[in-house]
């Protein structure tokens, strides 16, 4: 039976605001210097967010040492949320360098190239090594009748 733990509401909680953000973000795309980027960012919000939201519903399976469990939680909502801001700076400002193909055509100053380059790449290895240990933590219920 799957219960709601504190982790788990927090991370529900998280997920629906963030879902919010790229709803609200999905309404501005015309108003940004790179509209292609903006929509990248759009889905990156909503599809990370449906994700923390998923990850918190599930979360009482988790099995993982409650050190390892909270880095594991928002590591990976913060993971998330520096790709999605990363993006959306890159929206906004036009930085192309970091994310090539959405950003084709488009270019910014190098101080703006450098924060999205460093957001993206950090939230990206964050998010990555999390969602592993997650996977880690929920093999466990391989195991289970």
């Amino acid at each position: 039976m799957i219960e709601l733990t504190q982790i788990g509401a927090q991370l529900i909680v998280i997920g629906i605001v963030f879902f919010l953000a790229g709803l609200i973000q999905g309404a501005l795309i015309p108003t940004v210097k790179n509209a292609r980027m903006a929509l990248s960012g759009h889905l990156t919000a909503v599809q990370c967010a449906m994700a923390l939201a998923i990850f918190g519903v599930i979360w009482s399976l988790v099995e993982l040492p409650l050190s390892l469990e909270v880095f594991v939680a928002y590591g990976c909502a913060l993971g998330f949320i520096l790709i999605w801001l990363g993006i959306t700076i890159a929206s906004v400002t036009g930085a192309s360098k970091a994310l090539p193909i959405a950003g084709a055509g488009f270019s910014a100053s190098d101080i703006s190239e450098f924060m999205v380059k460093v957001m993206v790449r950090t939230g990206s290895l964050l998010s990555l090594a999390t969602c592993a240990l997650l996977a880690v933590g929920l093999l466990p219920l391989l195991s289970s009748p």
